[in-house]
């Protein structure tokens, strides 16, 4: 029985750092970001889960909220109450709000955006390039784009504040 146990254990850990190594640099934090605060944001296409091929360069003159995720770390379900409820203060002032999923299928994708009744569209970042190019090290990863396309926070710490700068408007 134990080493039935030592056996799963070691199989588990060689899995775990397979899956690991398998990731881009940018996910496992091998690089730093490739994007800075002020720089302008970088174009992208990326389906949603509607098939639809969505371009950031569609979005200039609003301002853009980037969650970069995947449905499998436990800090990602844990921003979701919080983007639900900035989406529902800010969207209808014009915020843009994507989930970007890392990497994952498109079924998973899906089960996690029904599971946690996410109201904004989930774009898949199928072979982590977005993610590299936005320097994403870790996720959650939050990215505030401004309407002129700037990046105004990457990795924001103080996002309910500039939301509120960004849209004029007190925090409720």
């Amino acid at each position: 029985m134990k080493t039935t146990f030592q056996w799963l254990v070691h199989f588990f850990l060689i899995c775990s750092l397979l899956f690991f190594f398998s990731l881009p640099d940018a996910a496992r934090g091998g690089q730093s970001p490739s994007v800075a605060e002020s720089d302008q944001a970088p174009n992208f296409t990326m389906e949603d889960l509607n098939g639809n091929n969505v371009m950031m360069s569609d979005y200039k003159g609003r301002t853009v909220l980037l969650l970069f995720m995947t449905t499998w770390i436990h800090d990602c379900w844990k921003m979701i109450p919080h983007m639900k409820e900035i989406y529902s203060l800010y969207n209808s002032k014009g915020l843009v709000l994507f989930n970007v999923d890392i990497m994952e299928s498109k079924k998973k994708a899906e089960r996690f955006a029904n599971e946690y009744s996410v109201p904004y569209p989930t774009l898949l970042d199928k072979d982590g390039e977005v993610s590299r190019v936005f320097g994403v090290m870790s996720v959650p990863l939050v990215v505030l784009i401004n309407s002129e396309g700037r990046i105004i926070c990457w990795n924001c710490s103080s996002l309910d504040r500039l939301l509120e700068r960004q849209f004029g408007m007190k925090e409720k």
